[in-house]
């Protein structure tokens, strides 16, 4: 039986100016635009099913929200190399934070154009969420290895 959700397809950012950061998102994470207009930009990751749909605001907006103990930001990028992903995100020039680890995850976070935080994730095996991530970093694995 088919399922009724498959998954998330769209990710929306609000930005101010549409080509700076079309133009910063696909330089950094090596993302391919599908569609850009006056209102937005729609960029995705090369072979990958959910999108990022750049919208034009007059200022910048939140992207976070207040737990009373933690702002929490409401999307991640995976990663399955975090060092890996560090050390070209910083060759690229991109404000980096330092790398941190809890409750089975290292992250750090970059800023786009627009100082939204942009969290690059990787999931390890004492996380909850490490089984069910598990197949898609082997997918991935053999994607790279297809691309090398």
């Amino acid at each position: 039986m088919e399922k009724i959700i498959a998954k998330i397809s769209n990710i929306f950012i609000p930005v101010t100016d549409l080509k700076r950061s079309a133009d910063w998102y696909i330089g950094m994470f090596e993302m391919e635009m599908i569609e850009f207009g006056e209102r937005k930009a729609g960029i995705a990751f090369p072979n990958r099913e959910t999108f990022i749909v750049l919208w034009k605001v007059a200022k910048p907006q939140p992207v976070h929200f207040d737990t009373g103990e933690l702002k929490l930001h409401y999307y991640n990028f995976t990663s399955y190399d975090i060092n890996r992903s560090y050390r070209e995100l910083a060759a690229k020039g991109a404000t980096l934070s330092e790398i941190h680890e809890h409750d089975g995850i290292r992250y750090f976070e970059t800023y786009d154009p627009d100082g939204n935080v942009v969290n690059i994730v990787e999931t390890f095996e004492d996380s909850p969420y490490y089984a069910h991530k598990l197949k898609f970093r082997i997918e991935a694995k053999t994607d790279l290895a297809n691309e090398g």
